[in-house]
């Protein structure tokens, strides 16, 4: 049960569309979704979270100002409020009238087409509600998709809830960009020598594996962090250990990264990603 994403020697990382395809169609719509499949990609990420009544829909933010015509929180809207807004005409007038999907529209829509990469979003954020995980473990189960859904969350709780209640499933914790991690990459990158003296090899090391010990600790399967921090000492340690490595991030660096052997490479515009470099 669950999405593998490991990547095979020899062969290319997967291809991730981030929210679908959001710098092409409206981000985490089913237009979105459509337009990543269309574009080539192996797995979409959508964020998930729950409306006032209890159904789990679709959308990144906490509000719905930025991505609808509406305004308010998520978690204080109704379905049949959610329903009436438009998600589609902010992005160009072509997606009017697209709606915000509940993820029970988005599981028909992808069974047997594409990985589902869920991100199990909380209002306000770094806040936790254990009714999340249930429900999408519930219609994940109805619609037959296990083996195409992994977990990815900023909330270490909800991450494991998801092991204690389907520990078949991959989770992967995102990360911060870490001051302490951040500083080492730096030095790094410009006295190279540090990562072979003996007096330094160690300190970089245990910095530049920061994120696989906490995923480690929290009993995570799979690493999650931003590009901006993945190396190659932490790629090859990743692998020792199991565990595919699948980063999230802006500002990519492709041919790099596809060299380092990461799992998969994200992407807002899937499809020129895929006919540029895979």
């Amino acid at each position: 049960m669950g999405l593998d994403l490991r990547r095979a020697d020899g062969e290319l990382p997967k291809l991730v569309g981030h929210r679908g395809a959001l710098e092409v169609a409206p981000e985490n719509t089913l237009a979105s979704f459509r337009r990543a499949v269309d574009d080539g990609v192996d797995v979409v990420e959508m964020d998930v979270r729950l409306s006032a009544d209890g159904y789990v829909v679709v959308m990144h933010d906490g509000t719905v100002d930025r991505t609808t015509d509406g305004t308010g929180v998520v978690s204080e809207m109704s379905l049949a409020v959610l329903k009436g807004l438009d998600a589609g005409s902010w992005f160009d007038a072509r997606y009017a009238g697209e709606r915000i999907p509940t993820l029970a529209e988005v599981l028909a829509w992808a069974r047997g087409k594409v990985g589902l990469m869920l991100e199990l979003k909380y209002h306000p954020y770094g806040s936790f509600d254990p009714a999340l995980v249930p429900k999408v473990l519930d219609l994940i189960a109805r619609a037959g998709v296990s083996e195409q859904v992994v977990f990815i969350s900023y909330q270490p709780a909800a991450l494991q809830q998801v092991r204690a209640q389907a520990p078949d499933f991959s989770v992967g914790h995102l990360t911060f960009l870490d001051r302490r991690l951040n500083r080492m990459l730096w030095l790094v990158r410009h006295v190279p020598q540090l990562r072979y003296h003996k007096l330094t090899r160690n300190l970089v090391r245990c910095t530049l594996l920061r994120p696989l010990t906490f995923a480690r600790t929290y009993g995570f399967n799979m690493l999650t962090p931003n590009i901006a921090v993945v190396t190659p000492e932490l790629v090859t340690a990743t692998h020792v250990a199991g565990l595919p490595v699948s980063s999230g991030g802006i500002a990519w660096d492709y041919p790099a990264a596809i060299a380092m052997g990461v799992d998969t490479v994200s992407a807002n515009d899937p499809g020129r990603v895929r006919r540029k470099y895979l």
